[in-house]
């Protein structure tokens, strides 16, 4: 199959995930059986989590970060503060773009795992960086289920990703101050 070809189109089941996996169209590493969903797959918050430190966040510059490792016992996330974490898994494929969204039992906590980043572009591999925000001290813990990925199909020739966010093992802090301002 070449990547313009698809068995079905729109939202993949469990099973077509599944299957797409076992044929390396779309890569989950490490891929866990119980970790598939009728319609997604879910995925877990990596042990290392960064804090913004700026006072102000500027479009135009580079962030400042805490790294913060979280223990076993778990992290207490303050509210107003700014979490970047990433998934345990790497993910990507280049025939499936795909959603990052979160749990609903994630959100019953009022997390907010992902704030805008919920695109996967065809042709991203790596680990996904998570925006993280709570609404009251909340505690999390490393490899906890924190959200899940759904893929689908794309209608045309790929136009596969290669940006600057390619190959992320960490959660990644925005790289906006490098695209250059005063365009339209």
């Amino acid at each position: 199959m070449d990547q313009s070809e698809s068995s079905s189109s729109g939202w993949l089941t469990g099973t077509e995930i599944r299957e797409q996996v076992s044929h390396g169209r779309i890569i989950i590493s490490p891929f866990d059986q119980h970790l598939l969903n009728p319609n997604s797959y879910n995925y877990r918050l990596g042990p290392c989590i960064r804090r913004i430190k700026n006072e102000v966040i500027d479009l135009k510059c580079e962030d400042e970060y805490e790294e913060l490792e979280i223990p076993e016992k778990g992290l207490v996330l303050i509210p107003g503060e700014c979490y970047l974490g990433c998934t345990v898994e790497e993910f990507g494929s280049d025939y499936y773009a795909a959603l990052l969204t979160g749990r609903s039992s994630v959100g019953r906590k009022f997390i907010t795992n992902h704030i805008t980043a919920g695109l996967i572009d065809q042709g991203f591999f790596g680990k996904l960086t998570l925006e993280i925000v709570v609404c009251r001290p909340t505690r999390v813990y490393p490899n906890i289920v924190f959200g899940q990925i759904f893929w689908f199909t794309v209608a045309g020739r790929p136009f596969l990703y290669s940006g600057k966010y390619q190959n992320q093992h960490e959660p990644t802090l925005s790289k906006l101050h490098f695209d250059g301002f005063g365009r339209t």
